[in-house]
């Protein structure tokens, strides 16, 4: 069905759906609830409520839907909850979030820089947060032009301090050589070649920058931004639903519990709409802490 069947819906019958739809949410349905500004504050609360992350199915999907509206709105007041699911989102592995996450800080653009600016720099977060959010102020540079010179003086300053942890700079060394920044290239180098000799003193060191391979990438010219600059609402399109679902079958017929069919994380009760809360009129202000 299109937009305009959606459009005929009340608020409160339009956002059930987010919760009783699975991962078969049709594309004029999530294109109607990006439209609906009575409805962001409720989608706000959703994926910054650690619940929301820990509901059983088919009430988890909510987090998946919430965080690609939101991100398809891409207003400033979107950029606190996408940060606050940013955390979240890699505290509990959530693949179909992380992946799509530095795209979609990229078409919030600058808002969002000052917000992942202090994640990435905070050396008490997590290092795969940290990551995430060095690839969202990379993919802002892609799509913001004039953002770009700052966003990648905080990406090479996380990469140039040797005070930092060394796989946070491994992984800021992947993203400038991603976008082959000729204003790295030798440290790059450099510090490849420190890489590959790392592991005879520590065995468990993981190898990520190998100097051959920085150095044919910078000869090729061939950057690779295909990460930084995804489109997520196409996981709405009836082809993408309809691969979805026969993954789903097979995992079905060949007992694997992956995907949708999949329990999300323990220790999270089950998460119900706002409408169906009485005296939840309004999403409370602020940001729940992150425990």
């Amino acid at each position: 069905m299109d937009q305009a069947y959606y459009a005929e819906l009340a608020d409160d019958q339009l956002f059930e759906m987010v919760f009783t739809s699975e991962d078969r949410l049709e594309l004029g349905a999530a294109q109607e609830l990006t439209c609906r500004d009575s409805l962001a504050p409720y989608l706000s609360q959703v994926v910054m409520d650690k619940q929301s992350w820990l509901a059983d199915l088919p009430e988890w999907w909510a987090v998946v839907h919430g965080v690609y509206i939101l991100g398809h709105r891409g207003g400033e007041a979107e950029v606190l909850p996408l940060v606050s699911a940013l955390r979240w989102a890699d505290a509990f592995d959530c693949d179909w979030v992380t992946e799509l996450l530095p795209s979609i800080f990229g078409h919030l653009g600058s808002p969002a820089i000052s917000w992942l600016t202090t994640l990435a720099r905070d050396q008490s977060s997590g290092w795969s947060a940290r990551d995430l959010a060095l690839k969202g102020l990379a993919s802002i540079g892609l799509k913001n032009p004039d953002s770009q010179e700052h966003v990648f003086k905080i990406i090479g300053e996380r990469f140039m301090d040797e005070g930092e942890d060394r796989l946070l700079r491994q992984l800021a060394g992947q993203i400038l050589l991603d976008f082959l920044h000729q204003g790295y290239r030798m440290a790059l180098i450099q510090f490849a070649r420190e890489d590959w000799a790392l592991p005879e003193m520590d065995y468990l060191y993981p190898i990520g920058l190998d100097p051959e391979t920085v150095e044919r990438a910078y000869r090729s010219g061939e950057t690779q931004l295909w990460h930084y600059d995804e489109d997520w609402m196409r996981f709405y399109e009836p082809g993408e639903t309809q691969r979805r679902q026969k993954r789903w079958t097979r995992e079905r017929l060949t007992g694997s519990r992956q995907g949708r069919l999949s329990k999300p994380p323990s220790g999270g009760g089950r998460v119900l709409p706002l409408w169906r809360n009485k005296g939840s009129d309004a999403p409370p202000e602020g940001t729940p802490p992150i425990e």
